[in-house]
């Protein structure tokens, strides 16, 4: 065979890249991939949820119930804590005033009792309260229904023993004495006060949310 008809050489380099699988950039291809296994938007996110109860109930009260349970579960305890420290402190001062002063009311020995039992059961129903919190679900349901019943026997007796602190703080409004100790009518003066005032400011705030009550229902019947 002469040397023109010899086979034609090949770069032995360039057939094995020629023969190769093609390569891939993996970044790339793993990007891709997982932008087409991602999973689709959720409403995980406070404002989703939001706008998923508005797109579900439209603007009516379900709506703004719905939006009150998100709320206190996106709260969740933290905030529970900080509200519970601030409000902790009425019954502390209660209980403070009415162990020292329970003998110091002759007018009604009631009275510093009075400061003593509902001190007591505030602090307690705020402690409680903060538990509570803490088993609430996502949803906002309770995980401790033992402590609702607990909250539910307490808040029965509050009601009671409150109707019993009107009687009590109202009726010597008007006789009371502050300055003479020796006087069937004395009591210690901030020790009524407190007692006249802690009852007094229950019903301002009864009061509060009334009218706030009554502006959400208007919103509601405006916007549905």
């Amino acid at each position: 065979m002469s040397d023109s008809e010899q086979l034609p050489s090949y770069n032995e380099s360039q057939v094995v890249r020629e023969n190769d699988p093609p390569k891939y950039n993996a970044t790339s291809t793993a990007s891709n991939v997982t932008a087409e296994n991602a999973a689709p938007p959720t409403y995980d996110s406070l404002f989703g949820k939001i706008k998923e109860a508005k797109r579900e109930h439209g603007t009516g009260l379900e709506f703004f119930k719905t939006v009150a349970t998100i709320l206190s579960a996106a709260i969740g305890g933290i905030a529970c804590l900080a509200v519970a420290g601030v409000l902790l402190a009425i019954p502390v001062v209660q209980l403070y005033y009415g162990v020292n002063k329970k003998d110091e009311c002759e007018i009604d020995k009631w009275i510093p009792l009075y400061l003593i039992v509902s001190g007591a059961c505030g602090v307690a129903a705020i402690v409680l309260q903060v538990l509570s919190c803490m088993c609430n679900g996502e949803d906002g349901e309770s995980k401790c229904p033992m402590l609702t019943h607990i909250q539910s026997l307490l808040n029965a007796f509050n009601g009671v023993w409150f109707i019993c602190g009107n009687v009590w703080g109202y009726r010597v409004f008007s006789t009371v004495v502050y300055d003479d100790a020796t006087s069937e009518f004395y009591c210690d003066k901030t020790a009524y006060l407190l007692a006249f005032w802690c009852i007094t400011a229950a019903y301002i705030m009864l009061g509060a949310l009334c009218v706030i009550g009554l502006l959400v229902c208007i919103c509601a019947i405006c916007f549905s």
